[in-house]
């Protein structure tokens, strides 16, 4: 599967969900927040273990 930048993605065995940055062949490279020590994490991880995240457009609306 091809992934998009700025696509939301989680491995397919669950977790949070992390931002693509980029995807070279099957190798995905992605970011995220690390709550537990409040930073940005990243990883690179084989385009077959992850699923795409989809949002309602409930879901993308501020709360302002």
């Amino acid at each position: 599967m091809d992934f998009k930048p700025g696509e939301i993605v989680q491995l397919k065995s669950g977790g949070r969900g992390m931002t693509v940055v980029r995807q070279t062949k099957d190798q995905v490279d992605l970011i995220w927040y690390a709550d537990s020590d409040d930073a940005l994490r990243t990883a690179t991880v084989t385009a077959a273990c992850l699923s795409l995240i989809e949002f309602d457009d409930d879901d993308l609306e501020d709360d302002d």
